[in-house]
């Protein structure tokens, strides 16, 4: 079985770069922003099968010009089937 990580992080970016962090960080592999706030705060998540590229993205995050911080504050880490058709046979 292999897994897949979802990771739930708050950035918090200066107001007036707000948008254009957003953007940026949509060009992120794996990235979606779920909300947004007109404080700078955006709530995002990183999904991917390897955790240390979940946590590299993350750092890649507080790296965008514009971000004052990028907090991690949450990690799920499901496994995954390699095997075809495995989720139907344990549904059944």
């Amino acid at each position: 079985m292999s897994e897949y990580n979802v990771c739930g992080v708050l950035v918090m970016a200066r107001p007036e770069r707000s948008p254009e962090v957003e953007r940026a960080l949509l060009e992120l592999p794996g990235v979606e922003v779920h909300a947004r706030g007109d404080d700078g705060k955006l709530v995002v998540t990183v999904e991917g099968p390897v955790s240390a590229r979940c946590a590299d993205t993350i750092t890649e995050m507080a790296l965008i010009d514009g971000v004052i911080s990028a907090s991690m504050v949450y990690h799920e880490i499901d496994p995954e089937p390699e095997e075809p058709g495995y989720q139907q046979e344990q549904a059944q």
